[in-house]
């Protein structure tokens, strides 16, 4: 069991550490140096090279999606806290609804995590199945 908590936090940190950096990431510009119909980097008009910078990556584009999630969930939980338990003092529902939308995104990564753990146990399950019927139709047909 503290093997698999100790995993289990590894990865978060992984996780944590490549949604931290996605928007820290280095693109890095392609240019071609010459003169032809399918470069799209030349400028026929003053004979000149200009810059073409790529889209945003996968692992940026993930990381804007998990951020606008995020952001969409704090603001239904500020909202709720200010319509209910904070209706006389909606500043406090500001500072509440941040704790528990951050309590929530990890609750959400915790039990993301469980649902891997449990379903590495059956996946492990199945392979060994597997192995002991693959060696067991070879003993009996062979």
């Amino acid at each position: 069991m503290r093997g698999e908590v100790k995993k289990s936090f590894c990865f978060f940190l992984i996780f944590l550490m490549l949604f931290l950096f996605a928007g820290n990431s280095v693109f890095f510009c392609q240019t071609s140096f010459s003169n032809s119909e399918n470069n799209p980097a030349f400028n026929e008009e003053n004979n000149s090279f200009q810059e073409i910078l790529p889209g945003p990556g996968l692992l940026e584009k993930a990381a804007n999606f998990l951020y606008t999630l995020y952001d969409y969930v704090r603001k239904a939980i500020i909202f709720s806290l200010e319509k209910t338990i904070f209706k006389d003092n909606p500043g406090l529902a500001d500072f509440y609804g941040d704790a528990a939308s951050f309590l929530a995104s990890l609750t959400a990564v915790y039990l993301l995590l469980l649902l891997v753990a449990s379903a590495k146990k059956i996946i492990g399950v199945l392979l060994l199945l597997g192995w002991v019927l693959f060696a067991l139709t070879i003993v009996i047909r062979g």
